[in-house]
């Protein structure tokens, strides 16, 4: 992971990775209208979700940044010379399947098969801090 977070360099023991995933309506597998549109939107409600967290969690003083799913590039911090692929990670991580479209790779989620939408966010703060401030960010969402 430090060639995709440099500044995790000897850390990377203590690195919590966050796999998220965004239920579609329409299968990431479609190169139809409809489905960029869909695209879009998720990605753009994941920038804005990693940003709130990655910003809370640096408020505790806590390492934190979320890759961009388009590119695999650290959004908040340097980027190193490799990517993150969120589709890879999800296989590695949670024996997900995924779909070759040809291009690139599709995630099939075990619930959703390729209706989903998948980012990832990483941080050095302890895992219970993550859960209150993920909950905290529920709450927020729901009021």
């Amino acid at each position: 992971m430090r060639l995709v977070f440099p500044e995790v360099r000897e850390k990377e023991n203590d690195l919590l990775i966050i796999p998220t995933f965004q239920r579609t309506r329409s299968s990431m597998v479609g190169y139809e209208i409809e489905t960029q549109v869909e695209k879009d939107a998720k990605l753009h409600d994941y920038y804005r979700w990693g940003a709130e967290l990655v910003s809370r969690l640096r408020r505790q003083g806590h390492w934190a940044d979320i890759t961009d799913p388009m590119s695999g590039m650290a959004l908040f911090t340097a980027s190193g010379p490799s990517l993150y692929p969120d589709v890879e990670g999800a296989e590695i991580l949670l024996r997900y399947n995924q779909v070759n479209i040809g291009a690139c790779f599709v995630l099939s989620h075990p619930q959703w098969g390729t209706n989903v939408y998948p980012g990832t966010a990483f941080t050095l703060a302890p895992i219970d801090v993550v859960k209150s401030i993920l909950n905290d960010m529920q709450a927020s969402e729901l009021s």
